[in-house]
């Protein structure tokens, strides 16, 4: 196998971290030592990988990273100017380059909610962290769950006991210098594990934002454990900037009656590939899964969703949509899994893209893998342009082509806009939306 650049600084990061990566020797160690030792052997995905045949690492390949420091923000930046959704009543815990900074947090406003840093927890209770950790999978989609296991130093971890009214926004800031020099490329590890106990309820915003001046490789990694009767709204959010390489992953298991409404949206970034595994393990396990996707300038999105229907009476729901301008290209592949014994179980995807320019380029892939009977499986795709039928209808109503067109791209994103519950989100996401849609000023005129 041929060492690239890349490779060379991932195992350099780990001979640095080689006396216990989050400050423990012993089995978290050796658990590590595993993960590392299995993303090496891996290697970095090509376009032999079959979900990866329409993304090319070239570049990330060719750059060699150094450690994202511990950088704790300025005393005086507010949550505010760092995320665009950070609001004085939403309590906020900010992360920079994967570490918690729990000082900014004001616990008394999140009863129902206990908040760690995973480092502690290691030194509290490594047994407990180890199986949050595991199992470890040498499948090649998990290669990069596998390298963030290895070289994350600590991450966060939130325990849901009871209902919860307020959100609770977590935000990924990209910032600082690499040891490696000023102007070296720096790459970090988030991790965030997320336990919703029975009969509980919660919404829980990540938002990953950038703060760097140099080129960013970022890893992360959350992890869902939603128990029997405990519901989850989840949101991951992306708005870095076109120097940064974003490759997150979101592990989601759920119990008997339980419910997770979980939303992706891509706004920036220069390359950013998703990952969603959802395991429905109980019967009565539900999944809604909703994605926006905006392409713009030379963004390239992938997005890959797999969803395992483990148990009878169990349903999902994957809605995505994408837009795609200028030169820019998304890629949706998702794909549900009906394992023997899951009777009864439903299931339907959506996937559909909009072109917005000759040489933008959307590609749908829904996929449907049923090994059992009496299921009700559907899924659909479709990508093109403006309806032209919809916009000639629009036009005889005396709406000229402009704000035509702006107000049809506006409706095609509704399918997923419509489902936020939480307002303040969903108009501050509308806002950043708009401003990446053609004729933006149009919009903001009918929002």
């Amino acid at each position: 196998m041929m060492v690239n650049s890349a490779m060379r600084s991932f195992e350099e990061q780990w001979q640095r971290r080689s006396i216990g990566l989050i400050g423990t020797a012993g089995p978290i160690q050796s658990l590590q030592e595993q993960a590392m030792r299995r993303f090496v052997n891996l290697g970095l995905p090509s376009a032999r990988d079959e979900s990866w045949r329409n993304t090319s690492l070239r570049q990330l390949a060719a750059s060699h990273f150094g450690d994202a420091l511990d950088v704790p923000c300025a005393p005086r930046l507010e949550p505010i100017e760092i995320s665009w959704l950070a609001a004085s009543d939403i309590p906020t815990i900010i992360m920079v380059n994967g570490y918690p900074q729990l000082a900014w947090l004001d616990r008394s406003v999140l009863n129902g909610v206990s908040i760690s840093t995973i480092k502690d927890i290691a030194k509290t209770r490594p047994g407990y962290l180890i199986n949050l950790l595991e199992p470890l999978s040498d499948l090649e989609q998990r290669r990069w769950l596998l390298l963030n296991s290895a070289l994350f130093v600590d991450g966060l971890h939130l325990k849901i006991t009871a209902k919860i009214n307020t959100p609770v926004l977590i935000i990924h800031v990209s910032s600082g210098n690499a040891r490696d020099g000023v102007n070296a490329p720096i790459s970090n590890y988030p991790r965030v594990i997320i336990e919703s106990a029975k009969n509980s309820s919660a919404t829980v915003i990540e938002h990953h934002v950038g703060a760097s001046q140099q080129s960013v490789f970022s890893n992360s990694v959350s992890h869902l454990d939603v128990e029997d009767n405990a519901k989850i709204q989840h949101y991951r959010i992306f708005s870095t900037d076109a120097n940064t390489s974003h490759i997150d992953s979101l592990d989601i298991r759920l119990g008997r009656d339980s419910h997770c409404q979980q939303f992706t949206m891509i706004l920036g970034g220069g390359l950013v590939r998703t990952n969603l595994e959802a395991e429905l393990n109980q019967p009565g396990a539900a999944l809604e899964n909703y994605s926006l996707l905006v392409g713009r300038a030379s963004r390239h999105i992938d997005c890959v969703n797999i969803v395992r229907h483990n148990a009878r009476n169990t349903t999902s729901k994957q809605t995505a949509r994408a837009v795609a301008s200028d030169e820019s290209r998304v890629i949706i592949n998702s794909k549900v899994v009906v394992e023997v014994g899951a009777q009864h179980s439903e299931s339907q995807q959506s996937c559909r893209g909009l072109l917005l320019s000759p040489k933008a380029e959307i590609d749908t892939r829904p996929q449907l893998e049923i090994h059992t009977d009496e299921v009700k499986c559907a899924h659909g795709a479709t990508t093109g342009r403006l309806d032209p039928d919809m916009l000639f209808y629009m036009l005889s109503r005396g709406l000229d082509r402009n704000t035509a067109q702006s107000l049809l791209v506006y409706a095609f994103l509704g399918d997923v806009l419509t489902n936020m519950s939480v307002v303040g989100v969903r108009s501050a996401i509308e806002n950043v939306l708009i401003g990446q849609l053609p004729n933006s000023q149009l919009l903001r005129e009918f929002q």
